[in-house]
């Protein structure tokens, strides 16, 4: 019972934060590489699918735009989706008692989006808002704050995918540093910023978005995948979930923050700065995380509605 009453509370607060994933331009940048990977069939498809949201939602006026659109339904607030957006894997070192864990979450949620995109009975209507909700989903799911939550004594119903892991300096707590791309990302925060009217994006942006990913495809092509463990055609999310939740403990919450003179090396602490250090190994593993997400979205979409090259 006490299990049960824990777990309500937690996720009512987590229903009350605003957790975002990548904030816009990570969803931007995600949406454009699995674009730009399109076969012309799927491509002409997922154009047709984005002219179908953009009647209700003027501003979605590019398939990249629908990566952020689920986000900008919970700022409208629509929050029957929120367990949607993760999935928390525990990371319980004092093996604490555990709530269950939702079983309607980010894995669930992107398997219902791909088997809708894949019915012939579906309308047209339909498939495009489960279109932009997979689109930002696949982006989500390779956040790696977005599949771990810490247990400890002092938090012992989790942090709330790392919300609760406060942080001095210029992101508020951990979750918002790695939404932010441990600064990777900054440089495109003007593009539609969070807290204003949402705007069509003008061929200016979109060339922005463009250039940006195609610099990150160059570093991070797909044959860099081909060979590792985290390739390209593996396109289970219960998988992509385990690799975020690995990301998660040894970047995120145990990334090196300082090396002693005598090597011995600190992690990032609750309400500590991160270092340049830390911020440059979590970017390293942001550019992979995006470009992969890229890739492993075109896949399925290429699956789903586009011919074979």
């Amino acid at each position: 019972m006490k299990k049960t009453i824990l777990f309500t509370f937690l996720l009512s607060f987590t229903i009350n934060l605003s957790i975002k994933a990548w904030w816009d331009p990570g969803h931007l940048v995600t949406a454009m590489i699995a674009y730009e990977n399109l076969t012309p069939e799927a491509k002409k498809q997922v154009d047709a699918l984005t002219k179908q949201l953009q009647r209700d939602y003027p501003y979605v006026n590019h398939f990249i735009t629908t990566g952020p659109w689920p986000d900008d339904l919970k700022a409208e607030g629509v929050r029957t989706f929120d367990t949607w957006h993760y999935t928390n894997i525990p990371l319980n070192t004092n093996r604490l008692a555990l709530a269950d864990a939702p079983v309607i979450d980010i894995i669930w949620a992107i398997n219902q989006m791909d088997k809708v995109l894949g019915t012939k009975t579906a309308k047209p209507v339909d498939k495009a808002r489960h279109l932009a909700f997979l689109v930002h989903l696949v982006g989500d799911i390779h956040q790696p704050l977005h599949s771990t939550s810490v247990h400890d004594n002092e938090r012992p119903g989790g942090n709330i995918g790392g919300n609760a892991f406060r942080l001095k300096g210029e992101w508020r707590n951990l979750h918002a540093l790695w939404d932010d791309g441990c600064g990777y990302l900054t440089e495109l925060n003007d593009i539609n910023p969070y807290g204003k009217d949402k705007k069509a994006l003008s061929k200016k942006e979109i060339k922005r978005i463009k250039k940006f990913s195609k610099k990150l495809m160059e570093d991070f092509p797909k044959s860099h995948f081909e060979n590792g463990p985290y390739n390209t055609r593996q396109l289970d999310p219960d998988f992509w979930a385990l690799e975020s939740h690995k990301y998660a403990v040894e970047y995120g919450y145990r990334g090196t923050n300082e090396v002693k003179d005598d090597g011995y090396k600190k992690w990032i602490r609750p309400n500590s700065e991160p270092s340049e250090l830390y911020l440059k190994n979590g970017q390293e593993v942001v550019k992979e995380r995006l470009a992969l997400a890229g890739y492993r979205l075109a896949e399925m979409l290429n699956a789903t509605f586009g011919k074979k090259e």
